[in-house]
């Protein structure tokens, strides 16, 4: 069980994480915007540019879903389930939480569902 000084670091974790993907995620949108064909910059630069977008693209969509993930946890960090793992339902680490704390899952089962 988690004592309220842990839960306190862990709840301001996430706070901090929250705000830094909502600031990010307008600059990554900004950069996935496709480039215009009139726009002379050259043939091999456009497909740089494109390849750039789908990369931002790709970090795009995983900022959004950790934020998700993020405000989820943020939600139930007052249950007492919420340092539990959600797959075998033992706890999980503070040093876990802390280093991912958008995930409810311990290491183990982690590396389990990663083997498959």
């Amino acid at each position: 069980m988690m004592t309220p000084e842990q839960l306190s670091q862990l709840r301001i974790l996430i706070e901090e994480r929250i705000v830094e993907l909502e600031e990010s995620i307008p600059r990554l949108e900004e950069r996935v915007a496709p480039v215009a064909p009139d726009v002379a910059i050259g043939r091999l630069s456009r497909t740089d540019s494109m390849m750039n977008a789908g990369t931002v693209g790709l970090a795009l969509k995983d900022a959004r879903e950790r934020l998700t993930r993020l405000r989820n946890r943020l939600k139930r960090i007052d249950d007492e389930s919420f340092s539990l793992c959600g797959l075998c339902g033992k706890e999980i680490g503070l040093d876990r939480l802390l280093a991912v704390p958008d995930r409810g899952v311990c290491k183990a089962c982690l590396q389990s569902v990663s083997r498959r």
